[in-house]
């Protein structure tokens, strides 16, 4: 006599198939939050990367640091060498660019590289979704005065221009420098910001100067629409203060416009 194969029934399959579907219903999520730690983990280290390259540029350039980029301002305090006379100021991205990549020459408009910053990886937040912008961080182009009626400082809704650190009265381990840019599925801030642009015309975007590019109450168009990402990073957000360090915050300190106030409230 042959001896019978053995062999799983419907139900015994159907059973295993559970099996592993719950299996991997509780593990997948853990994975997912693992490659997400990660992510956070590579956008902390580029911001501190970024951190570096500031405290090197305010080294350099007698404590002066890069703020509001917006055509609408004088220029004001050192630049990059090529561009001591320039008629606005220039942009984060493009002052520090020469201190993080050996490539990059600021004698050009377009950095000599002329890749509207794809090269620039340093500036990627990889746990954003991806899209056209090569620039995923936002700078503090906030300024503050102090109301007396309130005794308290309150955002001039106007751009701060370069400022040397020595004027700010807050310990700059405090105040915000940069943070997470928010997402842009549509395309419609790229559309406006990269059209045509060199490297020293994109950059201009990628800075804070209203309240509501903090939280976005009161936004009307893609100037003043909220720029933070506050919650990308498993519901918080990454920031890199002013002192060059980085951290995860909470996503109601990233929005709190007097966390990115400097103390320093005289007139530029």
């Amino acid at each position: 006599m042959s001896a019978r194969r053995g062999g799983f029934t419907l139900i015994e399959l159907l059973v295993v198939i559970a099996i592993i579907g719950l299996l991997l219903s509780l593990v997948l999520p853990a994975l997912g939050r693992a490659r997400e730690a990660g992510r956070a983990v590579v956008c902390l280290s580029n911001q501190r990367q970024i951190g570096t390259a500031l405290s090197l540029y305010a080294n350099t350039y007698q404590e002066w640091i890069p703020r509001e980029s917006g055509s609408s301002e004088s220029a004001r305090g050192p630049q990059v060498p090529a561009y001591l006379g320039a008629t606005r100021n220039i942009t984060w991205a493009f002052n520090l660019r020469p201190f993080l990549d050996p490539l990059a020459n600021s004698k050009f408009a377009n950095l000599g590289v002329d890749d509207a910053y794809a090269g620039a990886v340093y500036y990627r937040d990889p746990s954003r979704p991806k899209d056209l912008h090569n620039i995923n961080y936002v700078c503090n182009g906030l300024s503050f005065l102090w109301n007396s009626g309130l005794r308290r400082a309150v955002c001039t809704n106007s751009g701060k221009p370069p400022t040397p650190l020595h004027r700010y009265t807050r310990p700059t381990s405090d105040i915000i420098y940069l943070t997470c840019f928010v997402d842009d599925p549509l395309g419609a801030r790229f559309g406006s910001w990269y059209a045509g642009n060199d490297e020293l015309n994109i950059s201009i975007y990628y800075d804070m100067w209203n309240m509501s590019n903090v939280n976005g109450v009161g936004s009307n168009d893609h100037t003043t629409w909220q720029r933070t990402a506050p919650t990308r990073h498993s519901g918080n957000s990454n920031a890199m203060y002013f002192d060059g360090h980085a951290a995860s915050i909470k996503r109601d300190v990233v929005t709190d416009v007097l966390k990115w106030d400097d103390g320093d409230y005289r007139l530029p």
